[in-house]
């Protein structure tokens, strides 16, 4: 490792590169490691996807390159069928393992829509705990730790919430089922967060970043001081709780030149 905090990158980005693609990048520019986006994995390989990821592997393996972290697919604003969903969850499981991955971000389950209230609370907060179960076992058999990610809030003023969007439900998520926790910058900033506030709270749970800013009106996943997030409340966060974990951007590479 170049960094004493490994430094990584998510990759593919959709429509710039594939993952080979991306590992010669950041060898050829300095990173330490790649956090993979398997979301994007059948969209780029489709039903050939387990002898293409087998290739992903060979060329990580020849390179200097550390598979450090992965994201599993999620459905996103729009909506998607939930049974295909479950089949790319269980697939990235296994693309994961391939991969020699050992974390994997598993988004919890929410509605920005939902009201604010205790009842819509525990009633994702209960839902999340069946979701997360259904893959526990699964990524338990193939020694990935799964990690659940604090989501963006942004009606959070108009009297709604979505749930896992602070540290408080992450921490009662994680401690619930032994989960990590990665904290995702450009959400918090989203949802009005203080970083250094809720870094605290998370402490030891914390094992992964998604570095990242914005303008606090759009998700716009660009480098830090590229939006209007506090950073010298986030770092200073990431030191009182002794982090060391990687450093990952999770960057949209459709708004960036790769220069």
């Amino acid at each position: 490792m170049n960094h004493s905090l490994p430094l990584s990158m998510s990759f593919p980005p959709k429509g710039k590169m594939d993952a080979i693609g991306g590992i010669k990048m950041l060898e050829a520019n300095g990173f330490d490691a790649i956090d993979f986006t398997l979301n994007t994995f059948h969209e780029l390989y489709g039903d050939n996807w387990r002898e293409e990821v087998t290739r992903v592997r060979e060329a990580l393996d020849a390179s200097g390159i550390v598979a450090i972290a992965a994201h599993l697919p999620f459905g996103g604003p729009k909506k998607v069928d939930p049974e295909l969903l479950h089949r790319q969850v269980v697939d990235g499981i296994e693309m994961a393992g391939i991969l020699g991955v050992k974390r994997a971000v598993l988004h919890p389950l929410g509605d920005r829509e939902a009201e604010n209230t205790a009842e819509s609370r525990k009633y994702w907060f209960e839902k999340n705990l069946e979701y997360y179960r259904t893959y526990l076992p699964l990524s338990e058999k193939a020694g990935i730790k799964l990690v659940t990610e604090n989501m963006r809030d942004p009606s959070h003023l108009a009297g709604k919430h979505r749930y896992a969007s602070n540290a408080e439900e992450l921490i009662e998520l994680a401690d619930t089922l032994g989960l990590e926790v990665c904290w995702d910058f450009g959400h918090a900033h989203g949802a009005g967060l203080d970083h250094y506030t809720e870094l605290c709270k998370l402490g030891h749970r914390l094992t992964m970043l998604h570095v990242n800013d914005n303008s606090a009106v759009n998700d716009d996943h660009v480098p830090p001081y590229f939006g209007t997030a506090d950073w010298e409340s986030a770092i200073r966060g990431l030191r009182e709780i002794g982090y060391r974990g990687h450093f990952n951007f999770e960057l949209k590479f459709r708004r960036l030149p790769l220069d």
